[in-house]
């Protein structure tokens, strides 16, 4: 990741945000980089030297939730919450001194904008939107007094996109949102070269493929697996975006390393293994192997039988047996 040109919110505090910021860039760089245990071990470090500081412990609760996703341990998300209760207070103390305090406002909504991220994995969708779309306050309140805060102009972004296609999600809520504007601000926040700049490239990629522009969704998830090699979450947009499109081959080329990453980190998790075997029934389908198809769609039904607790398998178990009527005898 390049060096950053602009500090979040660095104008603002007397009390010079600028080392942690620094330290801050590689826990993210770790986090992104799913080296969990380096970044944890950063994380504590700052939490004896900067104790009050609410981006340390923003991102303290960010590597519980990408650990949460990237495991598939829904026992996890209990500490997520929790550390977002911990990172919440750090931003609320300081607003009761100051009001006006940009960066607290900012990790206010960013920790608010993750809750609404982890309810609707949850599948508590309605709570999710709801939620989110509260949180537009903080940002607009940070941008007011730090104009370049690239965090803000994110989370601004984000909103904006969900408002928009809050049908696709909730049908019938009826929301508004300004398509330009959504995009126009996560491109701001992703030339920032801030501390959201990966997170940027990922919202990005996820709205264009919604939106069906599949070749400006590539484009932003090879911008962020050329910075993380590797990492999971972009590998899996990468390859959704294939299947949405209808480049079967290459999601399949896709799911086969995501499988053989997930296996070598996570053996246990069949919450990413069974999800990632649903997309290669889906693969295989659209290339007419009905067999192969038929072949991950059945492990994905046996597995439903066998396990429990595994969060959305119940969903993909659904899937693969509409897929396995689509293909008939």
């Amino acid at each position: 990741m390049p060096a950053a040109s602009l500090l979040l919110a660095a104008s603002a505090f007397a009390s010079g945000p600028g080392q942690t910021d620094s330290l801050l860039f590689r826990v993210r760089d770790f986090c992104y980089r799913q080296q969990y245990a380096e970044a944890a071990d950063m994380l504590n470090s700052l939490a004896r030297t900067d104790p009050d500081d609410p981006g340390a412990w923003f991102w303290r609760a960010s590597l519980v939730q990408l650990l949460l996703y990237d495991s598939g341990n829904p026992a996890l998300a209990d500490s997520f919450y929790q550390a977002s209760d911990r990172a919440a207070a750090k931003c609320r103390d300081r607003l009761n001194l100051d009001p006006e305090d940009a960066r607290a406002r900012l990790y206010l909504g960013m920790t608010e904008l993750n809750r609404a991220n982890c309810l609707s994995w949850e599948r508590k969708r309605l709570t999710a939107l709801l939620k989110m779309l509260r949180v537009r306050s903080h940002f607009d309140r940070a941008l007011e007094n730090d104009p370049w805060c690239d965090g803000a102009m994110l989370g601004l972004g984000i909103t904006e996109f969900f408002r928009l296609t809050a049908d696709r999600y909730l049908f019938g809520l009826g929301l508004f949102g300004d398509r330009e504007k959504a995009y126009r601000l996560s491109q701001s926040a992703y030339r920032a070269d801030g501390l959201f700049k990966p997170m940027a490239a990922f919202m990005l990629g996820f709205s264009y493929k919604e939106d069906g522009d599949f070749a400006s969704a590539i484009a932003w998830c090879d911008s962020l697996l050329s910075f993380y090699p590797g990492n999971r979450s972009g590998m899996k947009l990468l390859r959704d975006t294939y299947v949405k499109m209808g480049a079967f081959e290459q999601a399949i080329e896709i799911g086969a390393k995501i499988d053989s990453s997930i296996r070598a980190v996570f053996p246990d998790n069949w919450y990413g293994i069974s999800e990632n075997w649903l997309k290669l029934s889906r693969g295989w389908q659209g290339l007419g192997q009905a067999d192969s198809s038929k072949h991950y769609a059945g492990r994905l039904i046996a597995l439903g039988a066998e396990k429990q607790g595994v969060p959305w398998l119940d969903c993909y178990v659904r899937e693969a047996k509409q897929i396995l009527k689509e293909i008939g005898d």
